[in-house]
């Protein structure tokens, strides 16, 4: 049986797809077959499914990964010699080499209160600005393309690395203030960061994924993202202790330009030609009327309980981002504090919780989705109450082993971000996809505007006698979100005639 195109071409170009390999484009299965085509994509779209993207994600997120736990002790060492003035020699355990002494560690707990406030002031910068840009990116991309703004958001990545390198350069030979460290996350920031990368990325697989297998393909991009920070967070201790900062930074640079280059020569656009806008591209990016376009169409009254079901799921998601930037704030802190463990121990549990997550997602696809029919509703279930368990393990972990066994308990989480994203992408007509994604990824975004500094209120109040104590605000998020599914789920049920429910709930 014969697989039917991506796109509504000519004869001869179905023909030429029918003999060309499939090897690259992984969410395709003979179950497509039946499936209709999307009309109206050019020669460019239909290279589209050739090229995936999961390649480019990796490489982006190891090279981020790479950077991440030596950045933070980078700056816990400046601020030791700079801001207050100890010994270079009593900071240097700090740079996370060695454990250190019971005195370092009594050091590093003065240092982790002042260094705390600047990781925060970095995920504020972070996300502050993003949040405003990408409620013009959805609608500005619908216009002018997904290919713009990958290409924007990865030069802004490389660029930020180039400066990480001169700074860490700068201190081999004098020591500097560690709010320096801000300074390479303006050209990420300026280009639209994480917030404008995951936009492009999920309206990019709106466009080339059909509609039955967008939840898989929304797991694949979760699964690469997750192995580039596996590799990233295994490689950043062993690199590290055998060369030095310049040169772990160097590195990540270097897979990050592989990425831009990955994305300019081998991603293709994927809108149709006669569907791209002729104006002024840098005009119509700061036409307000493109928001005011994007929270109409978020707010627009719809059949049966859309509109509900829309905002539940965009809420959710924005609540786990929530969780998952408060604390990444503190956790490398809190490793350190509560188990004594280096960088090596670090990335080697980053490592295997990331491990554990592409296998639970993996086979949570594999067993529930395709054996056991579970619908997309009851896997978001799952996920998040795989989050409860793990948030609440780890609140209360007490021996290193507990970690271990609470993100084995959390293996679904992996699916979470996937299942919401496909239900919105279900639930709302595709022209209003990329506006719904945009306004997500911006109150996404936003959200470590107040998780930065409630984790580290927290951190900070309880580091002397209760370090894990933060991991109890996740716990009790994630079950808030359990609850906002669980009214999805009995929408989905007493309306299951609606086509769009039939699907989220089949």
């Amino acid at each position: 049986m014969s697989t039917s195109p991506l796109v509504n071409d000519s004869v001869a170009d179905v023909e030429h797809e029918e003999a060309a390999p499939r090897l690259l484009d992984a969410a395709r299965s003979e179950a497509d077959a039946e499936a209709p085509a999307l009309a109206g994509h050019n020669d460019s779209a239909l290279a589209a499914k050739w090229f995936i993207l999961e390649p480019a994600v990796f490489l982006i997120f190891m090279g981020r990964s790479l950077i991440g736990a030596v950045l933070q002790n980078q700056i816990l060492y400046q601020t030791c010699v700079t801001i207050m003035h100890y010994n270079e020699t009593d900071c240097e355990p700090l740079l996370g080499n060695d454990r250190g002494s019971e005195a370092t560690k009594r050091l590093e707990i003065k240092v982790q209160g002042y260094s705390a406030d600047i990781t925060m002031a970095i995920s504020l910068l972070e996300s502050i600005i993003p949040a405003f840009v990408s409620l013009f990116i959805g609608p500005w991309s619908d216009k002018f393309g997904r290919r713009p703004i990958l290409l924007t958001v990865f030069t802004g990545y490389v660029a930020g690395a180039t400066i990480l390198i001169a700074i860490g350069e700068v201190t081999t030979f004098q020591n500097i203030s560690p709010w320096w460290y801000l300074l390479p996350s303006v050209p990420s920031v300026l280009s639209g960061g994480a917030c404008a990368l995951i936009t492009g990325i999920y309206c990019y697989i709106s466009d080339v994924a059909k509609e039955r297998k967008r939840a898989l393909r929304m797991v694949l991009n979760e699964a690469s993202l997750c192995t580039g920070m596996m590799v990233g967070n295994v490689a950043s201790g062993y690199i590290y202790a055998a060369t030095d900062a310049v040169t772990l930074f160097g590195i990540a640079a270097g897979f990050m330009f592989l990425g831009l280059l990955y994305v300019y020569f081998l991603v293709p656009e994927s809108l149709p030609d006669e569907d791209m806008h002729r104006g002024s591209r840098v005009r119509e990016f700061f036409r307000f009327g493109l928001v005011k376009d994007l929270v109409r169409t978020c707010f627009l009254p719809r059949a049966n309980y859309d509109r509900a079901i829309i905002w539940l799921t965009m809420v959710a998601l924005t609540i786990t981002i929530f969780n998952m930037e408060g604390e990444n704030t503190v956790n490398v802190l809190f490793m350190r504090e509560q188990f004594d463990w280096t960088i090596k121990d670090i990335s080697q549990f980053n490592a295997a919780r990331i491990v554990i997550q592409i296998i639970g997602s993996v086979a949570g696809m594999i067993v529930l989705r395709r054996v056991l029919k579970v619908s997309i509703i009851s896997m978001a279930l799952l996920a998040l109450a795989a989050c409860v368990l793990e948030s609440t393990v780890r609140a209360t972990a007490h021996y290193w082993w507990e970690m271990y066994l609470g993100m084995t308990l959390g293996m679904m989480r992996g699916v979470l971000g996937p299942m919401c994203r496909a239900i919105l992408s279900h639930v709302a007509p595709a022209t209003d996809v990329g506006k719904i994604f945009a306004l997500t990824t911006s109150m996404e975004m936003v959200s470590p505007l107040g998780a930065a500094p409630i984790y580290t209120a927290v951190y900070k109040a309880t580091v002397a006698y209760y370090p894990g104590a933060f991991n109890f605000i996740s716990a009790g998020l994630f079950f808030l979100c359990y609850i906002l599914m669980a009214i999805i789920f009995g929408i989905q049920k007493s309306m299951g005639s609606a086509s769009a429910y039939k699907v989220i709930g089949s």
